[in-house]
């Protein structure tokens, strides 16, 4: 989508953007595309038009599971690639945060502080790749963001080293000096059951000792 910026009078499109809208209720579905519709660069288009849109809008009392099962279906429709998803709603947790931006939601607003130009600006800005959330929701995506990568980094370092991921989280908790009661606290296990994993993990490595076990993983790119 190419978008040009006018000077000190917004965004003006050169191509007007497909948005497909949907709300919580009918009036505020109603108010909302005729405002998005008055800009020239938004074309407001049936839901039948998805997945072949520019951007989907949601204005929503909640977040909640039924809309996630909504936005979960639009991924679902439009394969590899979901539409942005901007979401205007009362609240949201984070959980449901996570979720939704795996189906594809790019920007939040909430209601009680953002207004339909800035809903509009958001849109515009979807279409072009571009986001924004709440500064307090992006530490929590930026949280998330990390143990999504870090799992993801257990799982190719399991593969390497023919360790479960949880074996290779206890090593290097054993690099940092943690002992197995601090182990078992931060993994939520029993001692007893750290002290298995530890077992085996020394046994798998072919080592004599755990202090052995973290300087083979360390050796040969465990950790």
């Amino acid at each position: 989508m190419t978008v040009t910026q006018a000077d000190g009078t917004g965004t003006a499109l050169a191509v007007p953007i497909r948005v497909v809208l949907r709300a919580s209720d009918a009036f505020l579905e109603h108010a909302t595309g005729a405002y998005l519709q008055s800009h020239s660069g938004v074309n407001i288009v049936p839901q039948q038009g998805l997945p072949d849109v520019d951007v989907s809008v949601m204005l929503l009392h909640c977040l909640n599971d039924d809309w996630l099962r909504v936005l979960r279906q639009d991924a679902a429709r439009a394969g590899g690639a979901p539409v942005p998803v901007v979401v205007m709603a009362d609240r949201v947790n984070e959980q449901q945060l996570t979720l939704a931006v795996e189906y594809g939601l790019t920007s939040f607003l909430y209601r009680s502080s953002s207004s339909l130009e800035q809903l509009l600006d958001a849109t515009i800005e979807a279409s072009s790749g571009r986001s924004r959330f709440p500064n307090e929701l992006v530490g929590h995506l930026i949280a998330e963001l990390g143990h999504q990568q870090r799992q993801q980094t257990l799982a190719q370092l399991s593969r390497r080293g023919g360790l479960a991921p949880r074996e290779i989280e206890v090593l290097r908790m054993l690099s940092e000096g943690m002992n197995t009661l601090e182990i078992s606290e931060k993994m939520s296990y029993s001692e007893r059951t750290i002290k298995g994993i530890i077992h085996e993990t020394v046994k798998q490595l072919n080592c004599k000792n755990r202090t052995q076990a973290v300087a083979c993983a360390v050796r040969t790119g465990i950790l």
